[in-house]
């Protein structure tokens, strides 16, 4: 398996895997990857949807979502996302954000399958979160660091969230789904939100994926946000997103415990 940086300064591309068949050594590396460059790009998969579903678990503990029209029956794990209503949830997420950050723990990986590619658009992009705080004026990082946002459903979060992993805090937030800052007016916190999308969104700071046949992409959600791009009338596009529950997130393998010494024998 060879894993190589994308240009863009976070993210990686993952060669010679086969996600079928992965053992537990290429299991902490997959992890390790992940936790280092946010992103992980793997191309050339066939998996059928039993076998996304096990190949996520590398990673945790599936949530689950409600069987609705578009959606696999007997797969409660997959939730389909497409540009044609029969084939799934379609107008999904066309703004800078974060799987599951409408949840009080947010979604921390989301797996992406590539089942039918679009002819026309279709592109999604990504940005890095924690970068997109680093690279924030002093200023504004210490005005950001004691803000919290609200989502519409009263989830509340720290503008400012530090990774459970690793510690490094992240610029998050939920362009489309945050209604707004706390202690900060309505035309106060658009204002804000409104410049923290177009930071996001600044040049050199955005991967674009063009799906292609077999392509798997997975992300850490707090380490990275993405967005879609529109698709053409005519095209066909499907995607199966299978994401890990915060509850049941394997960021790295437990630490063995020593074996026992073994007990000195007396001299006769």
């Amino acid at each position: 398996m060879n894993i190589t940086p994308l240009p863009v300064g976070f993210g990686a591309t993952i060669e010679g895997l086969d996600l079928r068949n992965v053992g537990p050594g290429t299991a902490r590396l997959l992890r390790s990857a992940l936790l280092e460059h946010g992103l992980l790009v793997i191309r050339d998969q066939t998996l059928t949807p039993q076998e996304q579903i096990a190949a996520t678990g590398l990673f945790g503990t599936l949530e689950t979502f409600p069987t609705m029209r578009g959606q696999l029956n007997g797969f409660e794990e997959i939730f389909r996302v497409a540009s044609r209503p029969e084939d799934g949830h379609v107008e999904v997420g066309r703004y800078w954000h974060s799987d599951g950050s409408f949840r009080a723990d947010p979604t921390p990986i989301s797996f992406w399958y590539s089942v039918a590619q679009a002819s026309e658009g279709g592109d999604t992009l990504f940005t890095d979160l924690q970068r997109a705080y680093a690279e924030l004026q002093d200023e504004i990082k210490q005005e950001f660091d004691g803000l919290d946002t609200a989502h519409r459903n009263g989830v509340v979060h720290p503008l400012v969230l530090k990774h459970p992993k690793t510690g490094i805090p992240a610029l998050y937030l939920n362009v489309g789904l945050t209604g707004g800052v706390l202690g900060y007016g309505p035309d106060r916190s658009q204002a804000l939100m409104q410049a923290v999308d177009r930071h996001y969104s600044r040049d050199g700071a955005t991967y674009r994926h063009h799906w292609l046949p077999g392509d798997v992409v997975v992300a850490d959600n707090l380490h990275v946000a993405h967005k879609a791009t529109p698709i053409g009338p005519q095209s066909r596009r499907i995607l199966n997103r299978t994401t890990v529950r915060a509850d049941g997130v394997i960021w790295h393998d437990p630490t063995p415990a020593p074996a026992p010494m073994a007990a000195a024998v007396p001299a006769a």
